[in-house]
């Protein structure tokens, strides 16, 4: 049974003086990423050969999977029986850990407002329970976890209605999603995860029974404040991402506190990615090559698949919990073939 895995600070920049606001480092830092990211865009997009996959691109390919019934057959199904709820389940990170948990022999039922199969006709995802409800509303989060051995929160919003950029959202969004006059970073993320929390406890506990899994998706930049030169970015970072990281820590804080009903792993991903997801192309090398270079606030970027399969190799090991970053995401995506 593989260990709690929490994972260290990363080191300042080998040669380089900090000075002590780190703004003109930011700032440069900046500079090379919008250069970076209009090199991409004049070179339409780096080939994906294989040269230097840690700064560039990953080629990762989506997933080949089998019909279940063959898995089942081959007696490849860990978690045969166990109840899985993903609340935003046909999201563009959602809809990835369904599918991948029906491979692995759950019966998921998804929340989300909409409530639909975002593709019809596909295997796995139509064996998916699609529930439609507001996960911002305690009583309906209460009755779906009543039902679940394990949840997966995997809601997630960039822009909120006081953000400023909402429209932005209809490019960034994976599944199209677009907030309401009420989508705050608070209410999406913060209330909806504390829903999810309260339930859990709330339910009946048999005796030495373990802890409920929880799963989730928060942000590699929550963890500034735990990395080098990671304050100083975040005092001059925009103020809708001040809130957006306000609202991930509270429910981090949250998990944390909860260690006696709730088995959490925290998922934090930089960008997350596929060859389909157009906006995000051109940056995902820039961020790639600050990383390997050891820019200490920038993490490497993962695709849409290691994030998923990273969270159900998670849910199907007791022994992992705490903060997950892409090194952590990256080898428990080895479990899961």
């Amino acid at each position: 049974m593989a260990s709690t895995r929490q994972t260290g600070s990363t080191r300042p920049l080998a040669g380089i003086k900090v000075r002590q606001s780190g703004t003109e480092y930011f700032s440069a830092i900046c500079l090379v990423a919008a250069a970076g990211v209009a090199l991409c865009w004049l070179l339409q997009l780096p080939t994906t050969k294989d040269v230097a996959s840690n700064l560039v691109f990953v080629n990762t390919q989506a997933p080949v999977t089998r019909p279940v019934t063959a898995r089942a057959a081959e007696g490849e199904e860990p978690s045969a029986g166990k109840r899985l709820l993903v609340l935003g389940g046909n999201g563009y990170v959602g809809r990835e850990v369904c599918r991948l948990a029906v491979q692995r022999g759950f019966q998921v039922t998804s929340l989300s407002r909409r409530g639909e199969n975002p593709e019809p006709g596909n295997a796995e995802l139509d064996q998916v329970k699609w529930v439609k409800g507001n996960a911002a509303d305690s009583s309906t989060v209460q009755n779906v976890v009543g039902e679940a051995d394990a949840v997966v929160h995997a809601i997630g919003l960039l822009f909120d209605v006081n953000s400023g950029l909402t429209n932005l959202n209809l490019v960034v969004s994976g599944s199209g999603s677009t907030p309401d006059d009420t989508s705050t970073y608070d209410k999406i993320t913060r209330q909806t995860a504390f829903n999810v929390i309260n339930a859990i406890k709330g339910r009946i506990r048999m005796p030495f029974s373990p802890p409920m899994p929880m799963m989730f998706v928060s942000a590699a930049e929550a963890g500034w404040p735990d990395v080098a030169l990671g304050p100083e970015v975040e005092k001059v970072a925009p103020a809708w991402l001040k809130e957006y990281l306000v609202a991930k820590r509270a429910v981090e804080g949250e998990l944390a506190s909860s260690t006696d009903t709730i088995r959490s792993a925290i998922f934090r991903p930089s960008l997350i990615w596929s060859w389909t997801k157009f906006d995000v192309l051109p940056v995902i090398p820039v961020f790639n090559l600050l990383n390997a270079v050891g820019v200490p606030f920038v993490d490497k970027t993962v695709t849409v698949f290691t994030l998923s399969k990273a969270i159900v190799a998670a849910l199907e090991d007791e022994g992992v919990a705490g903060v997950q970053r892409f090194r952590e995401m990256e080898e428990l995506e080895k479990k899961v073939s």
